[in-house]
């Protein structure tokens, strides 16, 4: 995919042979590695421990949708913000929040109705996470070339999918020993350490600016960089069709996973919190080995084969629901769960990794920041919306109907973006 002259003369700066694996580049990714453990055991055990005092699939998903909220509302804004902040200071303060978070929940969890403290403390995290991301990925670009941007994307989402296998397990079995709070404290801990790292080996070249400006000019410019990254957005049909593809992945399959998962596993077949750590583990597998697929034949990626690759992480949970049917022994089915959601998430992580590395490519190095930030609140309007409808359905009809609903809706929602794609832009 050859990106427009426009775009080609707007990243001639940026340029400049720095390679890939450089110490700057490593030293980021320490920090995600940190950064994300210390969120994943949050945002693991907070919902966790609501479903096992609750029960209740419904509290569960509204729960979830509520927390995503904030991610809707600010990631935008941590998109533009990542243009015009100083990125090494923006992710140290970040990750300085979410460890006080976490201090303030061990403080006061026996004092406030644990719902409420739950939704708060994940509302504050994704909150956190939503400005976080975009400054990541925006730093990318100021610490790769060009031509490496699909392989530093690829080794990032590894990084990720390498801590979302880690961290649930290791907040599993010190949730399962120990209980909520040391899991609450270990988490703030690394955060701290994140945050430390962040400021004695992370550097990051940042862009000349003018002079700084008062808060009204920043909302102004905010407001601007907002607008020009729609406009971006809405003359290029094909990452339309790369959002419309997200929305709708979000909405029907991965609010599905989110809520299905615990459901099934702490209470469909009445196991433990370590087996459902084990089992985020494993699907965090899954992503893992489809970011390393990407980053080792990036070839085989790209846009036109998005909505096959959508289809085929629908088609994996198909093996579930016969599992389901036929009874099959508790340990054997939640091998075929685990087993069937890994591969499926694997697919998930390519189409992930292939938009993203098509979204930098042809994006402007002066909008990559606001348009990666727009684009994912976009697409994570929808997971709240899916989480609030799973929970009820998973309360009142059986599995293996929800499931095939679920693979249905996603292959005709792939066929249309099939169709709706024109050749490379």
């Amino acid at each position: 995919m050859n990106p427009p002259a426009h775009d080609q003369a707007s990243s001639m700066g940026h340029s400049r042979n720095k390679g890939l694996l450089t110490l700057p580049f490593i030293a980021l990714l320490t920090t995600e590695i940190l950064s994300n453990l210390g969120q994943t055991c949050l945002v693991f055990a907070l919902p966790l421990h609501l479903l096992n005092i609750s029960g209740s699939a419904s509290l569960y998903g509204m729960a979830s949708a509520l927390a995503v909220l904030p991610s809707i509302l600010l990631t935008p804004l941590g998109g533009a913000l990542a243009d015009r902040l100083h990125k090494q200071s923006t992710m140290a303060v970040l990750d300085i929040l979410t460890a006080l978070t976490a201090f303030l929940y061990i403080l006061i969890s026996h004092k406030i109705d644990p719902v409420f403290l739950t939704v708060a403390c994940m509302m504050l995290i994704n909150a956190y996470r939503a400005c976080y991301s975009p400054t990541v990925q925006a730093a990318l670009h100021c610490l790769v070339d060009r031509k490496d941007l699909t392989r530093a994307s690829a080794l990032v989402s590894q990084a990720i999918s390498l801590v979302g296998m880690i961290g649930p397990v290791l907040a599993g079995m010190v949730m399962g020993f120990f209980g909520i709070m040391q899991v609450v404290g270990v988490a703030a801990s690394v955060c701290l350490l994140s945050a430390v790292w962040i400021r004695i080996a992370v550097r990051i070249p940042e862009p000349s600016r003018g002079p700084s400006q008062g808060p009204r000019a920043l909302v102004s410019h905010l407001a601007a960089d907002t607008k020009a990254a729609a406009q971006f957005l809405i003359r290029h049909t094909n990452l339309k069709v790369v959002i419309g593809l997200s929305l709708a992945a979000n909405l029907i399959f991965a609010s599905y996973i989110n809520v299905a998962l615990p459901y099934m596993v702490t209470r469909t077949l009445g196991l433990s919190n370590a087996m459902q750590g084990l089992a985020e583990g494993i699907l965090a597998c899954g992503s893992l080995l489809g970011a390393i697929l990407v980053s080792l034949r990036p070839g085989w990626f790209y846009l036109q084969r998005i909505p096959m690759l959508l289809s085929g992480s629908a088609l994996a949970l198909l093996p579930i629901a016969a599992g389901l049917l036929l009874h099959s022994p508790t340990y054997v089915l939640f091998a075929l769960v685990a087993g069937c959601m890994a591969l499926a998430a694997g697919m998930v992580q390519t189409v992930n990794i292939t938009s993203l590395s098509y979204e930098q490519i042809h994006t402007p190095a002066m909008l990559i920041g606001k348009v990666i930030g727009l684009t994912n609140s976009l697409c994570m309007c929808a997971i709240p919306l899916g989480q609030a409808a799973f929970g009820p359905l998973i309360d009142h009809c059986h599995m293996p109907v929800i499931i095939t609903g679920v693979v249905i809706v996603t292959l005709m929602t792939c066929l249309i973006a099939k169709l709706a794609m024109k050749p490379d832009e």
